[in-house]
């Protein structure tokens, strides 16, 4: 196995940065989008593992995150179409992928952020992936979305779309934490594993404020998702923890698979992990997790008969 560093050009001359994870005979690929507030190099061991069983893997930085990524920038993907950029550079990662590993499957996984981002690439560019993964995802519930983008547009324009809302970080990632009180980080969310928490906790390229631009675009991202308009034969899965707040323990993202297959997509499959947390990945089964994950990427073949 070799691992290879990624480097393309977005749109407007936008660095993107990753790791290619090429085992020797790649049967399957698979490319990660990850979450809000932490970084591609948080899956390089998930990666390897992947690539020690024939899958090749692809991670990079959305904008707004990695070690590449300006101080002053962490947080912000643009200020000008910040949603259609992070679309773009998604799109042009799997345009990679499909070059390096031409003629087998290729899958995306993408998490909680990375989720939506990977739906509305998918939406966009139907013929990019093979299989959809959706990790730690929710429904897009509107009435809601809208409550919540306006709240921000007035943020927004009082302050600036550079802004650090301590307003918003107490409704999102705060209102998160406050469920697992009594609380032993500002992290409890994300996992039961104590030792990934601290990881998290302690990684400067983690668990930072995003601006109001940020949330803006991603708000508006997500009101634009509309499974309907997707491609009706794309197999979609999603896992999830049941105690994940983003998920509405279990509920938001149940309603979430029921709202794809009410759409017609065909293929699709929703696994609920009892008791975990928002990283399923990062979690006291991750060993089962990945096992799943897997089995998704490189489903087993049925013994003939």
């Amino acid at each position: 196995m070799q691992e290879q560093p990624l480097s393309l050009t977005g749109q407007d001359s936008h660095a993107i940065t990753g790791t290619v994870f090429c085992p020797d005979t790649p049967h399957s690929a698979l490319v990660i989008a990850h979450g809000m507030a932490e970084h591609a190099g948080r899956y390089a061991d998930f990666a390897r593992w992947l690539a020690e069983r024939s899958i090749a893997v692809i991670t990079f930085n959305h904008r707004g995150h990695g070690p590449a990524c300006p101080t002053d920038q962490l947080g912000h993907y643009s200020d000008v179409d910040g949603w259609g950029k992070v679309i773009d550079d998604l799109n042009r990662v799997l345009f990679d992928a499909r070059e390096r590993f031409p003629g087998i499957p290729l899958a995306l996984l993408g998490h909680s952020m990375g989720s939506f981002i990977a739906q509305g690439c998918a939406q966009q560019h139907p013929g990019s992936l093979d299989c959809l993964i959706l990790s730690a995802t929710n429904q897009i519930h509107r009435p809601q979305l809208w409550a919540s983008g306006a709240l921000v547009s007035g943020i927004r324009r009082l302050y600036s779309n550079h802004h650090r809302s301590p307003t918003i970080a107490k409704m999102t990632f705060g209102k998160f934490n406050r469920l697992f009180q009594p609380n032993r980080t500002d992290c409890d969310w994300l996992s039961r594993d104590t030792t990934q928490v601290d990881q998290y906790v302690s990684d400067p390229l983690c668990g930072f404020e995003c601006t109001t631009g940020l949330w803006h675009d991603f708000i508006q991202g997500m009101l634009a998702i509309e499974p309907s308009r997707w491609r009706k034969d794309l197999p979609v899965h999603l896992f999830s923890g049941s105690d994940d707040p983003v998920g509405g323990m279990g509920k938001g993202v149940s309603r979430h698979i029921q709202t794809i297959r009410n759409a017609g997509i065909r293929g699709t499959s929703l696994r609920l992990f009892e008791g975990g947390r928002h990283e399923m990945l990062n979690e006291s089964n991750t060993a089962e997790v990945r096992e799943h994950v897997l089995s998704l990427i490189a489903p087993r073949k049925e013994p003939d008969a």
